[in-house]
C-alpha cells in the first residue's frame, strides 16, 4: 500500500495498512527550501519545488498545497497586504457595505488572482508524485468566512446581528459559495485527490452555535453534496476549539474534518470519528514547534491510541506549522505513525 492508498483508503472509511501523515507544512518546509514566502505564494514552480523538497526530506503520505487565507478574497476585488516574508493578511473590505453587494462577481479560477498559482502548482506536483502521494488542494476560505472578509469581519458580524434577514446578506453568502465551490473544482481538476477549505471565522471561537448553524452549516453541506456528486472528498478545517459544534458536525454528509488541538479529542471520536474522517491534533505551536521530538513522539502516541481503533484517522497537526519548527520535531511527528500507528 503507497501513500496515496493509504490516505484514500482511509477516506473511505476503510482500514489502511498504518496511519497516514499529512503535513500543514507550508512555512517550515519554504524556509527549508531556502524560498522566500513572497516567492512561494506567487511562482508555482517555487510552490511545487517547495513541497517537493519537503515530500523527500520527512516522506509523509498527504502533501497539503496551500497558499495562504487570502487567495479568494483577493482575487474579489479585497485588498492585501503582508509582510516581506509572512503571509498576507486582507487589508480592507472589497465592499463598503451591502448594497454593494451585486458588485462582487464569482472568481473565474483559471484567471483570477493568484489562484492560477494554485492551479499549477498542483499539476507539476501531480506530474511528478500522482499516484504515489496523496495531494489534497486547499479551496481558501468557504462562504462564511470569505463573506467576513469582502465585507470587514467587525460590519459582517454586526450584520449577522442586526440584519439577518437582509436579502443583500444571503447574495453576499452565496457568491462566496459559488467562488468557493468553482476553485474546488479547478483544484481537483488540476489533479489533487480530495480537496479541503478553512472556515476559522464561522467556529465557536468567534460566533455562537446557533450563529454557526444558520449561516455556515448550510454552505458546508451544499459543498460535501455538489462535490460528492462529481466524485470529489472535501475536508473542513476551522481553528480553535470546535467541541461546541461536534454534535453538528456528526450531521454532515461523509466528508472529512481537520480539528484544531483545541478540540476535545475523546469527544470528537466519539461523536464524530465514527462516521467521518478525522485529520490533526497535535498541536502545532507548543508541542511541535516548541518542545523535543520526544515529546512529540508523546504525544502523537496519545492521540493515535484516542484515534487510531476503527480507522477514519490521518495524523497531522492541527493547524500550521510554524515556520520555526524545527525539522527533527517534525521528523518525529512523521515517525510516530509507523512506531505507533500500524493497524495489523
Amino acid at each position: 500500500m503507497n501513500s496515496r492508498d493509504r490516505v484514500m483508503a482511509t477516506l473511505r472509511g476503510e482500514i489502511p495498512d498504518r496511519v497516514p501523515v499529512c503535513l500543514h507544512n507550508f512555512l517550515p518546509a519554504a524556509r527549508e527550501a531556502g524560498v522566500p514566502l513572497g516567492r512561494y505564494l506567487t511562482d508555482p514552480a517555487a510552490t511545487a519545488a517547495v513541497h517537493l523538497q519537503a515530500l523527500r526530506k520527512y516522506g509523509h503520505d498527504c502533501v497539503l498545497l496551500d497558499l495562504d487565507t487570502t487567495t479568494l478574497a483577493e482575487a474579489m476585488g479585497a485588498p492585501r497586504d503582508s509582510a516581506a516574508d509572512g503571509p498576507g493578511h486582507i487589508a480592507g473590505p472589497a465592499i463598503a457595505n451591502l448594497d454593494d453587494v451585486d458588485s462582487l462577481r464569482p472568481v473565474d479560477p483559471q484567471r483570477d488572482g493568484r489562484i492560477p498559482v494554485l492551479l499549477e502548482a498542483i499539476r507539476i506536483l501531480a506530474r511528478e508524485v500522482g499516484g504515489e502521494v496523496a495531494i489534497r488542494g486547499n479551496a481558501d476560505q468557504s462562504a462564511f468566512s470569505l463573506a467576513a472578509l469582502l465585507r470587514g469581519m467587525q460590519d459582517f458580524l454586526v450584520d449577522l446581528v442586526t440584519e439577518p434577514d437582509n436579502p443583500a446578506l444571503a447574495r453576499l453568502l452565496e457568491v462566496a459559495h459559488e467562488s468557493h465551490v468553482a476553485v474546488h473544482r479547478a483544484v481537483r481538476e488540476a489533479g489533487a485527490d480530495f480537496t479541503s477549505l478553512g472556515d476559522s471565522l464561522s467556529g465557536p471561537d468567534v460566533v455562537s452555535p446557533t450563529v454557526f448553524r444558520r449561516f455556515a452549516r448550510p454552505y458546508h453541506e451544499r459543498l460535501i453534496r455538489d462535490l460528492a456528486a462529481d466524485g470529489t472528498t472535501t475536508l473542513i478545517h476551522i481553528c480553535g476549539d470546535t467541541s461546541q459544534i461536534l454534535d453538528q458536525f456528526a450531521e454532515y454528509p461523509s466528508c472529512a474534518f481537520e480539528l484544531d488541538y483545541k478540540t476535545d479529542p475523546l469527544r470528537a471520536k466519539s461523536v464524530v470519528g465514527r462516521g467521518h474522517t478525522l485529520f490533526g491534533n497535535v498541536d502545532p505551536s507548543s508541542v511541535v514547534a516548541l518542545s523535543t521530538p520526544g515529546h512529540v513522539q508523546e504525544s502523537c502516541r496519545q492521540l493515535i491510541e484516542a484515534w487510531k481503533p476503527g480507522g477514519r484517522f490521518v495524523l497531522n497537526s492541527g493547524c500550521a506549522l510554524p515556520a520555526s519548527t524545527p525539522s527533527e520535531n517534525i521528523q518525529a511527528l512523521v515517525d510516530s505513525a509507523a512506531l505507533f500507528g500500524r493497524y495489523d
